[in-house]
C-alpha cells in the first residue's frame, strides 16, 4: 500500500516536472499549487516518519536495558513528551522537571537528556547543561546529535569568554555535521570579536531532528 502511494505520487510529480517549462503563466500558477501540496504531504511524511522513528529507538534502548528494573515505558515516555511539549512552548521550568524525571528513571535515554541540557541553557544554567552536553558528545555515536552537543558547549564556552575552547568546539561541531549550520554562525561571531556575540544554541536543529 505504501509502494502504491508512493508511486502515485511519483507519478504526480513527474507530471509537473514535463509540464511546468511549457505551460503558460496561469497553468503555472495551478502547477506550483500542486506542487505545494506535495511538499506539504512530503513534510509530513518526514515528520511521522522521524516521531515513529524516535519511538522505535526508544524501543531499543528499553530492550538494551531489560535487565535493569524499569518504570513502564509508556509512562517514562509521557514524561519525555511532556517535557518536549513544554520546551517547544518555551516553558523551560516546566520542561525541566518532566525531563529530569525522565533522566532520573532511564538515565540512558540520550533525547530526553539531550532536551533537558538545552532546557537548562535556555535557563541559563550553564554548568549543569555542559555536564549534560559533555556526556552526550562522549556516549552518542549519532554525527547530529554529536554536532548539537558539541555547538552547545562552544556557546557556554563563549559565555564564560573561553573564545579559544569555543572556538574548537564550533569547530569539532562542523566536523561531525558539516551542514549544521549554527556552528559555522557562532564561529564567524566569536571570530568578528566586536563585544556583541550572537550564539545560536542549536535548539531548531533538536526539534527538527526529534520530533513526538
Amino acid at each position: 500500500m505504501i509502494q502504491q502511494w508512493f508511486a502515485t505520487m511519483n507519478e504526480a510529480l513527474d507530471d509537473l516536472i514535463l509540464r511546468y517549462p511549457h505551460a503558460s503563466a496561469n497553468e503555472k500558477n495551478d502547477l506550483r499549487q500542486q506542487w505545494d501540496v506535495l511538499k506539504g504531504l512530503s513534510d509530513d511524511i518526514i515528520e511521522l516518519w522521524l516521531q515513529f522513528e524516535d519511538k522505535m529507538g526508544f524501543f531499543r534502548d528499553v530492550e538494551q536495558q531489560s535487565t535493569i528494573v524499569a518504570p513502564e515505558p509508556q509512562k517514562l515516555l509521557g514524561s519525555f513528551i511532556k517535557g518536549q511539549g513544554y520546551f517547544k512552548l518555551q516553558m523551560f521550568q516546566h520542561a525541566s522537571v518532566h525531563l529530569e524525571e525522565t533522566i532520573a528513571s532511564y538515565p540512558d535515554f540520550i533525547c530526553a537528556r539531550l532536551f533537558l541540557a538545552m532546557t537548562l541553557m535556555h535557563m541559563k544554567q550553564w554548568n549543569e547543561a555542559q555536564r549534560h552536553f559533555q556526556l552526550i558528545a562522549a556516549v552518542t555515536d549519532e554525527k547530529r546529535l554529536q554536532a548539537i552537543a558539541y555547538n552547545a558547549l562552544g556557546c557556554i564556552q563563549a559565555i564564560y569568554a573561553h573564545l579559544d575552547k569555543a572556538q574548537t568546539y564550533f569547530h569539532k561541531a562542523l566536523e561531525a555535521d558539516p551542514g549544521f549550520t549554527d556552528p559555522k554562525h557562532n564561529l564567524e561571531s566569536v571570530r568578528r570579536g566586536n563585544g556583541q556575540i550572537q550564539l545560536q544554541f542549536g535548539s531548531a536543529e533538536l526539534q527538527s531532528l526529534v520530533q513526538v
